[in-house]
């Protein structure tokens, strides 16, 4: 991956969370804040670089 780790964090923390929340609920938002609290400046990062990459 290019993104960095930080960012990369922020996928696997993400996706985790997915299996107690299925949906993005505030549940699930509330889920990722308490793993990373910055989790909101990470995933604009993915915002605005994310579609760069290439799969």
């Amino acid at each position: 991956m290019m993104a960095p780790v930080s960012v990369i964090d922020y996928i696997v923390v993400h996706e985790l969370c997915h299996i107690w929340e299925k949906d993005h609920t505030p549940e699930f938002w509330n889920e990722v804040d308490k793993v990373l609290p910055s989790y909101r400046e990470r995933k604009e990062w993915l915002r605005q670089n994310g579609a760069g990459f290439d799969l």
